[in-house]
């Protein structure tokens, strides 16, 4: 490899995480010891050797040969003869090392002395005026850069606007030394979201922030429920106007690193680079509701090539530290039985492991959630779909004295060593906190999280995409369509009559995936991987009985008003659906967790080699004295995240038999 041909490539050190030395060793070469190469097996020193460069710089660490005096002395050094010597080692001079031998340095001197060496004062320069330009491209790809996180300011908009004035100013002054690259706020900017004392601290929120925005500092914010409530209770009127008004899209007007917001204005996404990655940076509604989490994976199937990271304000808490170690409810994302008892504070909002469950842990690109709202910090990590960790971290310091002490969240970024360093500190203190919870790292190899391969992505509203077809036929009831239903059933028995079994059977297919538009799969495609997700409106109740769900490939064509009987009494395997795709359970384990992911990758291979997609058939598996079933949401469920869903990576070339063994998820 000449210089010229390593030039090209100083692009693809980054994303592979090479760090300077790795790239300073294409230069200069380490040999350690290798006496016993040259005595034994001089074609490993000579391949070492041969796999240096043109103008490296080779370092030996001595002991060239293990023989240095004596009858084998010159035949060795001739094996070891082929690299720029520095220092000598005892087997060198002495016949095999031992102190107890006679120093004898004559041998080494003919074949590795001065006269050997080309590691010159010239010859060093010229290598180090080599490394130099490719080290001054190399630094900006390796960087660390800093990622500030503002968690709840409400109290200071209230009562103490210096602080949140200082922070901002304190991240300008900052930006240069520590090299700042971008700044997400975690919500909650005003304690009043409406009424009489509203105003007042919105002017002292939008004080501070312009701070950021006069000095072109990237940044992002998010709503909390102190923004869009009076004081942040459940209990009082949702009203966003004041939050829009000062922080809508027209905040970002104008702005190169702001990317876009939701028809609402609620959410935004804005980008930032460093270490050679660009990012995204989304900033979704509180609560996020369905037509805004659609939004969201609209920006990620447009940008699959960045990492993403995400903010929104409720959603995890740490109970068990908040109340002194008592486990009320076991610390985390919101838990359920919270959203029974204190309700959502967005009249359309989700939960938090509905979030999680049907956004965060389906997109490859998300590496980690930043989350205020509950006073404390926490941090847990689990693996999305794709087998990569996501980090979600909290941070929020209002109940500190001063409405938070002015603490702040300093993520430095440092890909080189795909690591994020974690820091909680205040400007106005001058202090680090030290507990755990305050100061950690988190691996994160960034170029994981960029989709290797073209990715298609299938879900009635997302992306322009509205194609999906699917409805369920009823033995009951056989000539009832139900193509315009919300739900799909499949159940042995829908009547759950111990005597006599009346089956319930869905259909579901994608159409239009395969073509040459943009989004499609191409005809021909090689399918790497696709991914089913369906989500369980009612799953199995049957305390007895847990009876799998299997989904087949369909051979034969149907439409959404279709019944029971125009299928020609039901669909039957063999003549109507064959092949096994994959199945799935029935029963939500642990409650709550209700998607299902299923590989569907043999079907959609059939699809792309140029076979007619019918879809698939979902049947219950027959369990004598079980009459239970499920329903799964349909294409058109009014929650666009809980519709099917199919995720197809693929690439171009020639395709080859795909078998798949059923995963029962």
């Amino acid at each position: 490899m000449s210089r010229t041909s390593l030039a090209p490539n100083i692009s693809t050190i980054a994303p592979i995480q090479l760090g300077l030395d790795s790239l300073l060793k294409k230069f200069v070469v380490d040999l350690a010891d290798t006496q016993f190469y040259s005595g034994k097996y001089s074609d490993i020193i000579k391949a070492q050797t041969q796999s240096t460069v043109e103008n490296q710089i080779v370092f030996h660490y001595g002991d060239l040969v293990q023989q240095g005096t004596g009858s084998l002395g010159a035949r060795e050094y001739a094996n070891a003869n082929v690299s720029r010597k520095v220092v000598s080692g005892n087997h060198d001079v002495l016949e095999s090392g031992s102190f107890t031998q006679v120093y004898d340095n004559s041998n080494y001197l003919p074949n590795s002395g001065p006269q050997w060496s080309q590691f010159s004062t010239t010859s060093l320069a010229s290598n180090i005026n080599t490394i130099a330009p490719i080290q001054s491209r190399l630094n900006p790809l390796l960087e660390k850069f800093v990622v500030v996180g503002l968690p709840d300011t409400q109290k200071y908009s209230e009562k103490y606007p210096h602080i949140f004035k200082a922070q901002t100013q304190w991240i300008v002054d900052n930006q240069k030394q520590l090299d700042i690259r971008f700044v997400s706020h975690y919500g909650d900017l005003v304690q009043h979201g409406t009424g009489p004392l509203a105003a007042g601290e919105y002017a002292n929120a939008k004080a501070a922030m312009d701070t950021l925005l006069n000095a072109n500092v990237p940044h992002g914010v998010v709503s909390g429920n102190h923004d869009v409530l009076q004081s942040g209770s459940t209990t009082q009127v949702y009203d966003n106007s004041n939050y829009l008004k000062n922080f809508g899209p027209q905040w970002y007007e104008r702005r190169s690193w702001f990317g876009g917001a939701s028809a609402s204005g609620l959410s935004t996404y804005q980008t930032f680079s460093g270490g050679g990655y660009n990012f995204i940076a989304l900033h979704l509604d509180l609560e996020t509701p369905h037509s805004e989490l659609a939004w969201a994976q609209g920006v990620i199937n447009a940008n699959r090539d960045k990492p993403v990271m995400v903010t929104t304000h409720r959603y995890l808490q740490d109970a068990q530290d908040y109340t002194g170690g008592v486990p009320l409810v076991p610390s985390g994302r919101y838990p359920d039985i919270w959203y029974n008892f204190e309700g959502h504070y967005n009249p359309n909002g989700i939960r938090a492991n509905e979030f999680f469950n049907n956004f965060i842990v389906t997109n490859r690109n998300i590496f980690l959630v930043n989350a205020g709202h509950f006073h404390e910090e926490y941090r847990q990590t689990n693996i999305n779909n794709h087998g990569l960790p996501v980090h979600e971290v909290l941070a929020d310091y209002q109940d500190d004295p001063n409405g938070g002490n002015g603490y702040l969240r300093i993520m430095e970024f440092d890909p080189a060593r795909s690591v994020i360093n974690f820091k909680s500190y205040s400007p106005t203190l001058n202090n680090f906190l030290t507990k755990n919870e305050s100061q950690f790292s988190l691996n994160v190899d960034f170029n994981l999280y960029k989709a290797p391969l073209p990715t298609a992505y299938f879900q009635n509203g997302i992306s322009g995409y509205n194609s999906t077809q699917d409805t369920w036929i009823n033995q009951a009831v056989a000539n009832a369509s139900y193509g315009n239903s919300n739900r799909l059933v499949v159940d042995d028995d829908t009547r759950n009559n111990p005597f006599n079994d009346r089956a319930g059977q869905s259909l579901l297919r994608f159409d239009n995936i395969i073509g040459s538009l943009k989004g499609q799969i191409p005809l021909g495609a090689t399918i790497s991987k696709a991914n089913l997700k369906l989500v369980l409106a009612n799953d199995i109740d049957n305390p007895f009985f847990n009876p799998n769900f299997e989904i087949y490939y369909m051979n034969r064509s149907w439409q959404e008003n279709s019944t029971w009987n125009s299928l020609g009494n039901g669909l039957s395997l063999g003549q109507d659906y064959n092949q096994l795709i994959g199945r799935f359970a029935g029963d939500n384990n642990p409650d709550g967790k209700n998607v299902r992911n299923i590989d569907v990758t043999a079907a959609v291979q059939r699809w792309a080699n140029g076979e007619q997609n019918y879809g698939f058939a979902i049947i219950s598996e027959i369990i004598s004295g079980n009459d239970d079933g499920i329903d799964l949401f349909s294409s058109e469920a009014n929650e666009i995240m809980f519709r099917p869903a199919l995720e197809v990576q693929y690439s171009l070339g020639l395709t080859s038999p795909v078998t798949t063994t059923p995963i029962l998820v």
